[in-house]
């Protein structure tokens, strides 16, 4: 019993030795928390100059935050996540997030989202069903001679009554 409660507890040791080299120590660089009001007009700068953001700042715009958020992006199997300050643009038709690097002064991505009204498709109707909160629309089934008379007669094997 000794043997295996040793055992045991060697599994346990080796398990947290393990473990604890995965566990982040916080010893690396600190992220930057918040932008100071000059960090935010630098930034805002920066973001309006570029030429990609310009195009899309035709008309009236609004800038509506200036934040810190992280960009990931990936290459050749390796990714890499990075802490920048971002501009978030209202600029009419169009929301536009531009993700700047202070050292470099330089736009880092754009990203954008269109505004769009949605499009709201009707259901197709099917015979029998009703819309919630109407009536079914009713269409009249075409027939060869609209203003012929219908006869009806029984089929020569008598099954039925089919319409000429």
């Amino acid at each position: 019993m000794t043997e295996r409660l040793f055992v045991t507890g060697m599994i346990i040791l080796i398990f947290a030795t393990l473990v604890s080299g995965c566990m982040e120590t916080g010893d690396g660089p600190a992220a930057p928390s918040e932008l100071s009001e000059d960090e935010k007009a630098e930034v805002v700068r920066i973001a309006l100059e570029n030429a990609t953001v310009r195009e899309y700042l035709s008309g009236e715009y609004e800038i509506r935050d200036v934040y810190y958020d992280t960009l990931t992006s990936a290459s050749g199997g390796v990714e890499r996540s990075e802490r920048l300050p971002v501009v978030t643009i209202d600029a009419g038709d169009v929301y536009l997030w531009v993700f700047v690097d202070l050292e470099k002064e330089a736009v880092v991505a754009v990203t954008k989202s269109y505004k769009r009204t949605p499009v709201i498709v009707p259901p197709a109707t099917q015979p029998g069903s009703t819309p919630p909160g109407g009536e079914a629309p009713t269409v009249p089934v075409p027939h060869a001679h609209r203003d012929a008379p219908v006869e009806w007669c029984t089929s020569p094997d008598g099954e039925g009554a089919t319409e000429t």
